[in-house]
């Protein structure tokens, strides 16, 4: 199951608690994953992953009493032969391109999301509002406070649709429309995660991680490895890699 998991966490937290939270997150769900196999994860299932890693968190901060208040973002891609789970918790994202339109999103969890969604603030006020790296969710642990992921099951994936599962500091740098237009351009795949790193590079102000998986076909897909933090996925049959990137002081969960 594992070779059709990918994650992307992003933790919150000076100190280092931030990358341990992403890390601890991605590892105790690809462990739950590997250790209870399925071939459709629904949200019954990665609520028990979920508090399986949350049970990982309990028992760091029994014995690191400091880390207390480290948190992190999740984003999970489920590849299966029917379609595949999304799951989130957090602004970091996760997108179905179909020919460089957006199929579908993951909605943030963050303090700007619940304005805009409100209609307190409009689209132009959100993106350079002062408190738009306050999140509503993270994982915590449940002595801290527990969360839900938000679930989605989808299915008509088609041959050539691209998934991108992206930390929030991806879209400081570049909009959802020019991520599109770059996947939709006859390039490399490789040459396509490069375009995305080199805008991330321009103006580097966050840590970014990010997957891109174009379906191969219903069965297959492959993943390349880049020496940046941007992973590619496009070849058959991979590996799982997991992307945690963290230590983002500026980004707070709400408690």
């Amino acid at each position: 199951a594992n070779d059709k998991l990918f994650l992307v966490c992003d933790g919150v937290g000076g100190n280092e608690k931030g990358e341990v939270a992403s890390r601890l997150t991605c590892d105790k769900i690809a462990e739950y994953f590997k250790q209870n196999p399925i071939e459709v994860s629904n949200e019954t299932y990665i609520a028990k992953a979920l508090k399986y890693a949350e049970e990982a968190f309990d028992q760091y901060i029994a014995k690191n009493p400091e880390s207390k208040g480290m948190g992190t973002t999740l984003t999970l891609l489920h590849l299966n032969s029917n379609g595949a789970s999304i799951a989130h918790v957090g602004d970091s994202r996760v997108y179905q391109f179909r020919n460089g339109q957006i199929m579908f999103q993951t909605s943030d969890h963050s303090l700007v999301n619940d304005l805009l969604k409100a209609g307190v603030i409009n689209e132009e006020q959100a993106k350079d509002h002062p408190r738009k790296n306050v999140i509503s969710r993270a994982i915590q642990g449940s002595t801290v406070k527990s969360t839900k992921a938000d679930v989605e099951l989808i299915t008509g994936i088609q041959p050539g649709d691209y998934f991108f599962l992206c930390t929030d500091g991806i879209l400081e740098n570049i909009t959802d429309f020019e991520i599109g237009q770059i996947l939709a351009q006859s390039i490399s795949n490789n040459d396509k995660m490069g375009e995305i790193s080199k805008r991330c590079e321009e103006d580097p102000n966050d840590n970014f991680s990010a997957y891109l998986i174009q379906i191969e076909d219903i069965e297959g897909f492959v993943h390349q490895n880049n020496e940046d933090t941007i992973v590619e996925a496009v070849i058959a049959e991979p590996e799982a890699e997991i992307i945690a990137e963290a230590e983002i002081e500026e980004k707070k969960p709400i408690i």
